[in-house]
C-alpha cells in the first residue's frame, strides 16, 4: 500500500508515480514495453496525471468511454485516425461503433487488467477525438494527422510537471 502525502491534494508517493511512468519516443516503441496490471490506485493517479476521464470497468480490468461526434463522418475520421496509431503501438481497443458514437474498451490481454499501454492509448484517443471535433471532415476516408512528436511530449511532460508539484509541495511540507 502506498502512502498518501495529502489525499485533499490528490498528490501521491513518488514511488506511486515511478510505477505509472514511461517515456515514450515514438508509438512503434510501445509493443517492447513491459507491461504489468495496474492497481485501481495507479489506474487512478494516471488518469488524473493525464486529464482523462474515462471509466474502470468494476473489476478494474477495462477502461470504458463513449465518444460522441457531430455525425458518422467524423465517428469514421476518428475510428480510421485512431486505427493508425493503434496498428503502430500494436495495442487495439475493443469498439462498437453505431451513427454518431462509438463507444471503447481497453485492457491489456498480457497482463488481463489495465496497464501502461491502455492509459497511453486512451490519452491518445482522447486527443485524436478532440482533433476531429476541431476540425472539417469532407470525407469518412480523411484521417487526423496525429503530430506524434508533439503528443508524446504532451504525455511525457504531464509526469514532469507532477513530478515537479509533489518536490515543490514536500519542500513546503519541510519548511513547515
Amino acid at each position: 500500500m502506498y502512502r498518501y502525502v495529502s489525499s485533499e491534494l490528490g498528490f501521491r508517493t513518488p514511488a506511486l508515480i515511478n510505477s505509472i511512468k514511461i517515456f515514450v519516443r515514438d508509438f512503434s516503441d510501445v509493443p517492447s514495453i513491459s507491461v504489468s496490471k495496474l492497481n485501481t490506485e495507479e489506474i487512478s493517479q494516471a488518469m488524473d496525471i493525464h486529464s482523462l476521464s474515462w471509466q474502470q470497468s468494476k473489476d478494474s480490468t477495462k477502461l470504458i468511454k463513449e465518444f460522441k461526434f457531430t455525425d458518422f463522418k467524423q465517428t469514421f475520421v476518428f475510428m480510421g485516425s485512431v486505427s493508425q496509431v493503434a496498428d503502430q503501438m500494436q495495442h487495439f481497443p475493443k469498439w462498437v461503433q453505431k451513427g454518431n458514437k462509438v463507444t471503447v474498451e481497453m485492457t491489456t490481454q498480457d497482463c488481463r487488467g489495465i496497464s501502461v499501454k491502455d492509459i497511453l492509448l486512451a490519452y491518445t484517443m482522447d486527443s485524436i477525438a478532440n482533433d476531429v471535433e476541431n476540425q472539417t471532415v469532407e470525407n469518412v476516408c480523411d484521417t487526423i494527422k496525429v503530430s506524434t512528436n508533439q503528443l508524446l511530449n504532451n504525455w511525457n511532460s504531464n509526469y514532469t510537471k507532477t513530478e515537479e508539484l509533489f518536490q515543490g509541495f514536500q519542500k513546503n511540507i519541510v519548511q513547515l
